[in-house]
Order: structure tokens, then sequence, then C-alpha cells
């Protein structure tokens, strides 16, 4: 059996990231080529990986069998739908497009290609499926982050400390900012919440979703806590997921997601998550 042809559209950090740990530890995949807005990337990757062309999008999307789109959340839409009308599998990283089109899920529900929504920053979304299956009652995201993380954003002092509960998982230094649903958060802090798109795909939707995130200005990092509840069965995970060196803005977790589910839709057998 051939290897299968990937494609990477974006070749910033993540991109090239994604491409060389395909190139050297993913044997079922062969690079067919890359993409990029910024040509420089693209060709600067090329050059790196010796043998990869560089090709226009809508080249590059019929010569492959599928897809890693790593480029923004305002380009991932018009991206994924490019792959769909050409049959093609994608799994696109900037899963903050979900939020910024809401058609775009209904168009991908309604394609016979498939999307793969990698894992991303956190962790038990297999565990939300089977939950949903059972009947999910709630779910509610808890993120906390340096201040410096979350841009402008009123003094800590004007803002209500977490609960007694909440306390156990950050410094008591830590102020509440936002507290509502999924929609709201990823409509308000888009580049702070793209957990919560994967979140709400997995489980309730964006609306009912809840989402608290807490500024911490004796955080390390940042932490994602979520819990969920179906009936008497209950779900808590928690993540720290580290910076990627090559772009501390970005997180490596997140990062090493695409290729775990690139492993995982060419082995056998095949693990659910």
């Amino acid at each position: 059996m051939r290897p299968a042809f990937l494609g990477i559209i974006g070749c910033g950090a993540m991109g090239r990231l994604i491409a060389r740990h395909v190139r050297e530890q993913l044997p079922s995949y062969r690079l067919g080529g890359l993409f990029s807005r910024t040509t420089a990337h693209a060709e600067g990757l090329a050059l790196e990986l010796g043998d990869v062309p560089v090709l226009g999008l809508q080249q590059l999307i019929e010569t492959c069998d599928l897809l890693v789109e790593a480029t923004s959340a305002a380009a991932m839409p018009d991206i994924v739908r490019a792959c769909l009308a050409a049959g093609k599998a994608v799994v696109p990283l900037s899963v903050g497009g979900f939020s910024l089109d809401p058609a775009l899920l209904r168009d991908v529900e309604a394609a016979r290609a498939a999307v793969h929504v990698p894992s991303g920053a956190i962790a038990g979304l297999d565990g939300i499926r089977a939950m949903r299956e059972m009947g999910l009652d709630a779910v509610t995201l808890t993120t906390v982050k340096h201040p410096r993380s979350l841009g402008q954003m009123p003094p800590l002092s004007e803002l209500i400390p977490p609960t007694a509960e909440e306390a156990l998982i950050m410094s008591p230094e830590a102020r509440l900012l936002f507290s509502g649903t999924a929609e709201e958060a990823i409509r308000r802090f888009p580049a702070n919440v793209n957990v919560a798109v994967s979140l709400g795909l997995a489980g309730l939707g964006f609306s009912r979703t809840r989402v608290r995130l807490f500024a911490d200005p004796c955080a390390a990092g940042t932490l994602h806590h979520i819990s969920a509840r179906a009936g008497d069965c209950t779900l808590e995970t928690m993540t720290r997921p580290a910076p990627l060196p090559q772009n501390p803005r970005s997180s490596a977790l997140a990062m090493y997601s695409v290729p775990a589910l690139l492993r995982g839709l060419a082995a056998n057998p095949k693990l659910a998550g």
C-alpha cells in the first residue's frame, strides 16, 4: 500500500514543524507539496526538506490525498471549503475558523469528504463524546492565563476572585475575567480560547458549553481544566500545554496533536480520541 500524499497549507512555525515530523516520524505519509500565502516561507521549507514541491493552493489540493491546514482562523474556512469541493479530506489546525464562520459547520456536515479536527491543547474529548451519547448535562472549560497573554483588560482589583474549588488549580491572586458561553468567549477572546471550539464540537455545542477565563499574575503558563457531567458520570481533565520553543505564542501540545491524529488515521487498530 503506497503512502498517502499529504499537503501542508501554511508554512509558518506550526506548518514547518508538522511537515518535519511527518517526514521523520510518519512513514504512512509522503509529503506531496507545500503552499503558503507567504511564498518565501514555502520556498524556505521546501529547500529545507529537499524534494517537496511548492504548489498553488488548488494544485496542491488536487495532487494530495489529505491536507493539513496551518494558517489562521480567518483563512481556514475558505481553505476547508476548497478541500471539500475537491472531495479531499482535511485536518484544520485553526479550529477558531468554525466560530468566525457559523455556516462552515453546516457545510462540513453536508460534505462527503472528511474534516478531522485535532484535539489541540486539551485532553479528554473522547470521554466528552462518549458522555454525549449517554446524555451530556453540562460541560465547563476553565482557562487560566497570565495577564500579559490576555491583552487589554480591567485592573485585577476590579475583578472577582475564584471560588474555593477553583482556587485549588490557580493562585489566590487569580481573578475572573470572563464567564459565559463558549460562543461568547470565542467572539471576545479569539486568540485565547481556541480549545473551546473543539470542546463545543465534541460536546454540547458553542451555546451550551460554559467557559470561565481567569487572569492569574502567578501563572507560569496556560492551564485548561475541563469538567463534564452526564447523569452520575463525571469527567475532569487538566492540561498545562507548554509553548513551542520555535513560536512561544503557540502550544506544543496543539502542534503535536496533528501528527498524533495523522498516525491514528493510518494505524490499525484505530484508537478513539
